[in-house]
């Protein structure tokens, strides 16, 4: 069930898994104005759905702002879904190093609240969700 779709991302909930699912590869570049309302709008309907389980696949985009503007975009993300009664959160491997090491970094400061795990493979990461 589509609860949320712009030009920067497609939310995907599955009321039967609890999983929702945010799709950021709609469009290939993502600026800093579309990564703040793509967290936004994911934070809010975690929120608001009470989700407990949530997938990230921005495997194909390209993040057109500096690392410093992209740290304080997803530290502030990951603080908004702290404030929630998120429990996993799976994200999808970009290929890109720099991305993959804030990732990580993010994940042991930030990501305390709720397990975060980053995976190669889509259907090992939903697995991951339901278990």
């Amino acid at each position: 069930m589509i609860l949320f779709e712009s030009y920067a991302v497609r939310l995907d909930y599955d009321p039967a898994t609890d999983i929702l699912t945010a799709d950021l590869s709609q469009v290939n570049e993502f600026y800093k104005l579309e990564i703040q309302e793509a967290f936004q709008a994911i934070a809010t309907t975690v929120s608001h759905y009470d989700v407990k389980r949530l997938l990230m696949d921005s495997r194909k985009r390209i993040v057109a702002v500096d690392n410093e503007t992209y740290s304080f975009l997803l530290n502030d993300f990951l603080q908004k879904l702290k404030e929630t009664r998120l429990q996993r959160m799976a994200r999808l491997h970009s290929g890109i190093a720099a991305r993959e090491t804030l990732a990580d970094r993010m994940q042991e400061q930030v990501a305390t609240h709720f397990e975060m795990v980053t995976f190669t493979d889509k259907d090992k990461a939903l697995a991951w969700l339901v278990a």
